[in-house]
């Protein structure tokens, strides 16, 4: 592992529970005022999630190993970086969107939703790495969020205030599964399985895909 990638994952470390680091060499103040790190008049650094998530960004481009990069970042990071590549794909996206459960009803919550047009992808975002028996594991949590998305055909109007109006409609929900695991595209019960860093590749080509997804329309 060269010094830069080091001090990537060092930075990561320091600043995965305060957002703030206080001592740093001058490469390493340097590298994080140019992922945009806003610097302090007593000399520290305040590196937000969107700071840390263009450092995760470097660091797997930097071929760290993903193991060594999960350890030092957040599920917050996690849900972060999905958001981004649906933004990036011109997705509207709502994050940690939640719904209480009542007694006649239960609670849900889902990591990220991205609206285009009248299809909604809604993500349930695992920041798994290697782990044994990861993947009953993630068969078991594609089937969760297809129940998840079901139900989530019927709280559209909660979602539309979310993101201020949907026009009148039938919408497409599509449940996904994004994972840190560097692993083919997979799918299990019309669920995709997508590695985070194929998921900018399984959006641009989500069409081709339409033969082997199950999904949900919701009237609005």
């Amino acid at each position: 592992m060269n010094d830069r990638s080091q001090m990537i994952l060092q930075v990561l470390a320091e600043t995965k529970e305060t957002g703030t680091i206080t001592s740093v060499s001058d490469a390493a103040r340097t590298l994080l005022i140019r992922h945009g790190a806003r610097q302090e008049g007593d000399g520290s650094l305040v590196v937000s999630r969107e700071n840390r998530i263009s450092l995760v960004v470097e660091a797997v481009s930097q071929g760290i190993d993903i193991e060594s990069v999960v350890e030092r970042t957040t599920w917050k990071d996690f849900e972060g970086l999905v958001a981004r590549v649906l933004n990036e794909n011109d997705y509207i996206c709502v994050e940690s969107f939640r719904k209480r459960g009542k007694d006649s009803s239960r609670g849900m919550e889902i990591d990220v939703i991205g609206v285009k047009g009248i299809t909604i992808v809604v993500i349930d975002a695992k920041m798994w790495g290697a782990r044994r028996g990861k993947t009953s594991a993630l068969m078991t949590a594609a089937e969760r969020q297809k129940e998840r998305t079901a139900r989530l055909s019927g709280q559209m109007g909660k979602l539309s205030e979310k993101l201020g109006g949907f026009r009148s409609g039938t919408y497409r929900l599509i449940p996904v599964l994004v994972t840190w695991l560097i692993e083919e595209l997979v799918f299990h019960e019309g669920v995709p399985i997508v590695p985070i860093f194929e998921l900018n590749s399984f959006l641009l080509d989500l069409s081709l895909y339409d033969d082997m997804l199950v999904s949900f329309d919701a009237l609005v």
